[in-house]
């Protein structure tokens, strides 16, 4: 009989293990479900001006009828901020991130952005901060940061992060990462953890260089979906994004109203 009473006792603790295990299993796919459900889709801006020949100017009145058009069909603004948190959910995100510290961006904010509830990130490379009349000065970049805005690193002098600038002069290469994020932290008095690479441009020995100097993620200038909470995407240093220009809006709002319904 006790012999009888071990082997129950062993199968009962066999099938309670058995049970355990597969519960486990169905936890851990149904979190990976609702996590690739949280999407973020990013959109990169970069001045507000409406009158340069630049592709990527874009008069305000345009954004913010872009920004109301994707309000209106459901998507929500989030912010850098909230994607470090782990606070997003959903399917329909937007991100906006605007390149470069084009003064024009100060008016997009203040008539657009801010009453809608947009916190932008702000890719800055600080060479022209406070030095050239169409940048952001340092207390302009100040007034952003206490409103709520997110500061990324873009490089210091906006320099195209590839293998061919390493081999060139390594020194400076490694000042565009270090030395932007040193000089952000410093002026502004707060931590810097992403990078945007200047045109999209990077290669293996730019991503080594970015987890070195103690960046967490990096944006491109691909199409494609970032997952919230960040450290669930393939590459938290290749994050893609949709560069919005003067004639490309039509495809960018379409693919991710597309997306964001999957």
């Amino acid at each position: 009989m006790p012999d009888q009473i071990g082997a129950s006792k062993g199968r009962t603790g066999s099938y309670v293990s058995a049970v355990l295990i597969v519960l486990t299993l169905c936890f851990a796919g149904w979190s990976d479900a609702r996590a690739a459900d949280q999407k973020v889709f990013v959109l990169c801006y970069h001045s507000f001006l409406g009158n340069k020949p630049f592709p990527s100017d874009l008069p305000l009145e345009e954004f913010h009828s872009q920004m109301i058009l994707l309000r209106s069909k459901g998507f929500r603004f989030v912010s850098y901020s909230d994607l470090l948190k782990g606070t997003v959910t959903g399917t329909r995100n937007i991100l906006v991130v605007i390149d470069d510290g084009n003064r024009s961006l100060l008016e997009a904010y203040r008539q657009s952005m801010k009453p809608l509830g947009i916190k932008p990130l702000l890719a800055i490379y600080p060479n022209i901060i406070g030095k050239k009349s169409y940048a952001l000065t340092w207390e302009e970049l100040k007034e952003l940061v206490r409103d709520g805005c997110d500061i990324a690193a873009h490089g210091y002098y906006h320099m195209l992060m590839n293998q061919k600038f390493y081999d060139k002069d390594k020194a400076e290469f490694i000042h565009e990462i270090t030395g932007s994020k040193a000089l952000l932290e410093k002026n502004l008095g707060i931590k810097i953890s992403a990078f945007v690479y200047p045109n999209g441009v990077r290669s293996d020995i730019t991503k080594k260089t970015l987890k070195d100097s103690g960046y967490a993620y990096a944006f491109t200038i691909n199409w494609g979906t970032v997952l919230s909470p960040l450290n669930l995407n393939k590459d938290p240093l290749e994050l893609p994004r949709y560069m919005v220009l003067k004639n490309n809006w039509g495809m960018i709002s379409s693919s991710i109203i597309k997306a964001a319904a999957k």
